[in-house]
Formats: C-alpha cells, structure tokens, sequence
C-alpha cells in the first residue's frame, strides 16, 4: 500500500509541475500551513480534554461514572475486574463526549487488562464504531476552521448506528 501512494503522491506532484509550476509552490505552502493549523487544533483538544479526565480521575468522578455504567459494562465485558472496568468505563465516558484521542490512553489501558479474547474484540469494536453523544473533536477543528457547527443531531444518530450494528455484528460473530 506505500508503494501506491508514493507512486500516486510522485505522479500528482509530476502532473502538478508540468501543468503549472507556478501554482506548485503555493500549493505546498498552503498545505503546510492547513497541516499546521489542524495539528493545533488538535492538539489544543486533546490537551483539554485529557486535562480533563485527569482531574475527574484525580477527584474521584471516574470511580462515579464507573458506578453509574457498572451495569452496562459487566454485561457487556463479563468476568473482568473492577479495574479494567474503570478504564472502560473512563474510555466511554471521553468517547461519549467526542474526545477520541483522550480515549486512546483510556482504552489501551483496559484492553491490556482484558482476560477475555471475546471482550478485548468488543472493546476495539465499539471504539471503532465512533461511540460519541457530542462530537467535540468534529467541532472544534470545524469551528477553527469557520464552518458551522451544526452537526452534533446527525452524528449521534451515525453514532447511535453505527455502535448498535457494531455490538450486534460483534455479539454475533466474535468467538
């Protein structure tokens, strides 16, 4: 798969040189300029929100939100201990709010204390199925970049089928 891109990235960048050369340069540094801008935005989002979950893990509100969806993570990943229930309890709770790069750190720590091989292909599963109540990371780069926001009404409701096609395809056919 490299070899295609290059091929394709060398080909493009030809095609660009030859048909006008002038244009390449300012391509390139728009490019660079558009990277640089969304890896701000990113990171600035991803350093909030992870400040955020390391405040609520510090004041005791993940052992709360652990609580609260006990009932639903035992279920879904039975036999796994209270710990890795805590992570992934903690990596829903940032996938629910649309902080998926928060939730890596989250989610690497519960999939490393899964005992179930079964439990370990739902916890990826659900993480890939883009569980999210509000997708604040969507957001945030759209509203840096001036683009309306209105977006949170269709995105739950992807979310909300996406993850449910997921758990169900999952149940199903993990073994």
């Amino acid at each position: 798969m490299n070899a295609v891109f290059v091929v394709l990235g060398t080909l493009s960048l030809a095609i660009l040189l030859f048909t006008n050369p002038p244009g390449a340069l300012g391509s390139f540094m728009q490019g660079a300029e558009n990277s640089l801008k969304l890896s701000v935005t990113l990171f600035c989002s991803y350093a909030f929100w992870l400040s955020v979950i390391k405040i609520l893990e510090r004041g005791g509100a993940l052992k709360s939100v652990k609580k609260m969806l006990d009932p639903l993570t035992k279920r879904i990943f039975p036999g796994e201990t209270d710990e890795t229930l805590t992570h992934v309890s903690a990596n829903f709770a940032a996938n629910l709010i649309g902080a998926g790069g928060a939730a890596t750190p989250e989610g690497l720590k519960a999939a490393s204390g899964m005992k179930d091989p079964k439990n370990l292909v739902m916890l990826v599963t659900l993480n890939s199925s883009s569980l999210q109540l509000i997708p604040a990371t969507v957001v945030a780069v759209r509203t840096s970049m001036q683009a309306a926001a209105d977006i949170i009404l269709p995105s739950l409701i992807a979310s909300a089928v996406t993850t449910l096609a997921a758990f169900l395809l999952t149940k199903a056919f993990a073994k």
